[in-house]
């Protein structure tokens, strides 16, 4: 059973990709290096919600997809749901769906797993299925994904390929 719940909402969430649990641990407090955000826009301009989030590397080469509101149990437990069709509690019953990896003595740092499988199944989508898989999970109060979702989930496709190119797992990193 995962240990990640709603604080998450208010939380900074870095996803990122290392190849052991022991590894991930490590990024408690490693992934604060991360390169500057170098955008093409203008200086001064306002950035563009629609601009799809980058993965961004540390120092040492660990891939970072920092994001808000998408905490790694309930959000990518439906998203999961969704795109493996397996009911929900099963998803987030499972060993690896929000597991605690490392926690700071103080609590207000964390580091859980996000599942293999929602890995794979990320890791497999083409343009269409991003689209798709926005369309089942990102649903706004019009009942249509919202305009972050279909960037979003193409970000997170990007980070899951990478790791399963490398042998990697995922994880996220929850600062609150």
């Amino acid at each position: 059973m995962g240990v990640c719940n709603h604080r998450a909402m208010s939380a900074i969430l870095d996803y990122f990709t290392a190849p052991s649990d022991q590894h991930a641990a490590a990024a408690l407090d490693d992934l604060d290096d991360l390169e500057p955000d170098t955008s093409d826009e203008a200086p001064g301009a306002s950035p563009n919600p629609l601009t799809r989030p980058r993965i961004r590397l540390t120092a040492s080469g660990t891939p970072v997809l920092q994001v808000n509101g998408v905490e790694p149990v309930v959000a990518l437990g439906r998203l999961e749901a969704a795109l493996t069709g397996r009911p929900y509690d099963e998803v987030t019953a499972g060993t690896r769906s929000g597991s605690l990896v490392a926690m700071s003595d103080d609590g207000d740092s964390l580091v859980v797993t996000v599942t293999d499988e929602l890995r794979d199944v990320l890791a497999e989508l083409d343009a269409d299925g991003v689209a798709a898989a926005a369309r089942v999970w990102a649903i706004d109060e019009d009942g249509e994904p919202s305009e972050e979702s279909v960037p979003l989930l193409a970000a997170f496709a990007e980070l899951s390929a990478g790791a399963v190119d490398r042998g990697e797992n995922v994880y996220c990193r929850v600062l609150v």
